[in-house]
């Protein structure tokens, strides 16, 4: 039911967009809120459904499940940068007027191509399912067992080696990672996404575009890195890699409040930098939450771990956006940079 709404909240936002409606003394676009909020519900309840869902199979394919959901970030800006934008925009003489580039195609049909990426994911949870394609990964007596049973059975017949035994996770330390969790989204998806626009647009409309194509690469990114390295990394390295990350996000951070003019706007230098900071910090956190999610699906050993783990990461993410949210609209904290007009 989830996808389907947001195959309809997708393909109607496609028709949509761009009407307005007349509501508190203005036009507002009120079918584009609503049919964002429905993909927003979409993207949020989804993310608690499909890490509990994933008892139901072998628990290698938890990753394939975090890079899918990170991979799913990157096709939209691959579409967007297909569509035209990333150019500096084009500050026409003894004229207030900027222009841009103009896209090869249009908003309507990005949309309607979302709309069918969101219903082919449909179809492969159909088939995932149902199909006799996914019965070599599927745990038939997920109900009867807890998670660290699970994985502690062997399963000769499987078309995947089974995982290495583990000690089971004992409940101080599910809480201690669910904690490193709740911190890492609070910047990873509440905080860093919406100050980016201030933080990057003093060093040029380029560097903030390569910054918005850093998170989605990133994400399949922590993926590969976390398969390549068998190593199961503990509790305070985990503290670690978290610090850094809030390191650099604070970075980020600082110079998003000394917009318009923070230390070494205009320069490359300075973009080179703020670009390091964000894409190291948005790929240690993707890292430790896929680190995360992985050993508390192996060890342990309440069925409930990953259901858990979702919501925290979206409290996460509510918790720091809402702040934000305030700090931008009533404090007025964070100053905007406009194309074409002289600041510093």
């Amino acid at each position: 039911m989830e996808i389907i709404i947001g195959i309809f909240s997708c393909a109607l936002l496609s028709q949509y967009w761009n009407k307005t409606s007349w509501i508190f003394g203005g036009q507002h676009s009120v079918l584009f809120i609503f049919f964002v909020f429905l993909l927003g519900t979409l993207s949020t309840t989804s993310t608690i459904t499909y890490y509990d869902y994933m008892k139901r199979y072998n628990a290698k394919l938890l990753d394939a499940l975090l890079f899918g959901e990170n991979l799913a970030c990157v096709v939209p800006v691959i579409l967007a940068l297909i569509q035209g934008i990333g150019g500096e925009p084009i500050c026409l003489p003894n004229s207030i007027q900027i222009e841009y580039s103009q896209p090869r195609f249009s908003v309507r049909v990005y949309f309607w191509i979302l709309t069918f990426i969101i219903f082919l994911s449909f179809i492969a949870f159909l088939i995932l399912e149902w199909a006799k394609i996914a019965d070599s990964y599927r745990i038939e007596d997920y109900k009867s067992l807890n998670t660290y049973e699970l994985n502690s059975q062997t399963d000769t017949s499987s078309l995947i080696q089974s995982e290495p035994s583990f000690e089971p996770m004992s409940t101080k330390l599910y809480h201690s990672l669910l904690a490193v969790a709740y911190f890492s989204y609070i910047f990873l998806y509440g905080i860093l996404p919406i100050i980016i626009t201030y933080a990057m647009l003093p060093y040029s409309h380029t560097a903030f575009y390569t910054s918005s194509i850093i998170p989605p690469i990133t994400g399949p990114l922590s993926v590969i890195i976390n398969r390549v390295n068998k190593n199961r990394l503990g509790l305070s390295s985990i503290i670690i890699l978290c610090f850094i990350a809030t390191c650099t996000s604070t970075y980020v951070i600082i110079i998003a409040i000394l917009s318009p003019c923070p230390p070494l706007h205009d320069t490359v230098f300075g973009a080179i930098i703020a670009l390091a900071c964000v894409f190291t910090s948005q790929l240690l956190y993707n890292y430790v939450r896929v680190v995360i999610a992985n050993r508390i699906r192996q060890e342990y050993k309440c069925n409930s771990g990953l259901f858990w783990l979702g919501a925290v990461f979206r409290m996460g993410t509510l918790s720091g956006a809402i702040p934000m949210y305030v700090l931008i609209n009533i404090f007025h904290i964070f100053k905007s940079r406009e194309a074409c007009r002289s600041y510093c």
